[in-house]
């Protein structure tokens, strides 16, 4: 009869773990698509080091936009098919921004913060334009 007990908690301790770990797809495509602009973000970073004009990304509910100079970009975004970026699902949007880096990759003298909705926030540091 012990034994039984023990065995019942056991799968019953087991359940509670696996339950607990079971996240909503939303939250998935939210960490998917930080990670994404993350990559985006790096891209226009590089663009500015190696240009002599401001790169950087500008923010509208669902969708962000390469922009060089302040105007849309004639290029697209690493594996996109132009210069704008859509999220995967349309619950998620992004929210903070613009992100401008200058001929140095620096945003500014100011954290700046994009906000994925369904959980998420990426910062661009800075001065230095660091992405962790």
């Amino acid at each position: 009869m012990l034994e039984i007990i023990v065995v019942l908690m056991t799968i019953g301790l087991l359940s509670a773990v696996a339950i607990s770990k079971i996240d909503s797809p939303q939250s998935y495509s939210a960490l998917a698509e930080a990670d994404i602009l993350k990559m985006h973000l790096r891209y226009a970073q590089i663009r500015a080091l190696g240009d002599n004009t401001s790169w950087g990304l500008s923010f509208s509910g669902n969708t962000y936009t390469l922009q060089q100079g302040g105007s849309p970009s004639p290029y697209n975004l690493p594996n996109e098919d132009g210069p704008t970026h859509r999220a995967q699902r349309d619950e998620i949007t992004f929210s903070g921004g613009p992100v401008t880096f200058d001929e140095w990759g620096s945003p500014g003298t100011q954290d700046i913060q994009i906000t994925i909705s369904g959980g998420g926030t990426v910062t661009v540091t800075k001065n230095t334009g660091f992405i962790p």
